[in-house]
């Protein structure tokens, strides 16, 4: 059961998930941990209290390959306003601030996630607005040109439901990105895939070495 929730301090962090590139020669940099259980005791050791699973400490494949998307064709993003949806360390919304987004926010239900966003954003020199809200039920909540999702599609309740919100966006005109590492309930149908490449995971987290990872542009149905 969790207890309170502690945000990490900066020692905890710089010694258990210092600031590294995304992935080999990427511009983006994010608080990551080589070793994600050693954080997590370190993390409830420091509270002194039990933590949930420090997620935020993970570059994971949806957002490594929407990253090298944004960052190779930043048509997608350059001057619209980007919600990085569910951003956890706010990779792909770091990626898109790079490739010339006008306004990104980063946002998540989860505080931490957000507080180390916010970390990594000024460690990257760029601003990004922050929002902690759940998101994902309501399309009017979605006030952005373009939104990004990775790796969200886990349940099938709410991943039907998100998939209902995000349509609704497009229909108003709004540019949805897709990217999953194949999670169970992910859209198959009425998209155009955009990007496919492998990527390497944490083991100890996904059970696998690597995962495929598709990108896709939702298409108005």
């Amino acid at each position: 059961m969790l207890d309170t929730l502690h945000l990490p301090s900066a020692e905890l962090l710089a010694r258990y998930a210092p600031l590294a590139a995304v992935e080999v020669a990427s511009p983006v940099r994010i608080h990551r941990a080589a070793d994600v259980f050693a954080l997590w005791e370190a993390w409830e050791a420091e509270a002194g209290a039990l933590q949930p699973v420090p997620y935020w400490a993970v570059p994971w494949p949806a957002a490594v390959v929407l990253c090298r998307l944004l960052l190779s064709q930043p048509a997608l993003v350059r001057g619209k306003r980007v919600l990085d949806l569910g951003c956890g360390g706010g990779a792909a919304g770091l990626a898109a601030a790079l490739a010339g987004a006008a306004l990104v926010t980063a946002n998540d239900i989860d505080p931490v996630a957000l507080y180390v966003a916010r970390r990594n954003a000024e460690a990257n020199g760029l601003e990004l607005a922050f929002d902690a809200h759940d998101l994902t039920q309501d399309a009017a909540a979605l006030q952005a040109d373009a939104i990004l999702v990775g790796d969200l599609f886990y349940e099938r309740g709410p991943a039907r439901r998100l998939l209902e919100v995000l349509r609704a966006c497009v229909a108003r005109g709004v540019l949805v990105l897709v990217a999953d590492a194949g999670r169970p309930f992910a859209p198959q149908t009425g998209t155009e895939v955009l990007a496919v490449a492998t990527v390497p995971v944490t083991a100890d987290l996904e059970g696998v070495s690597s995962r495929s990872v598709r990108v896709q542009r939702l298409l108005a149905v």
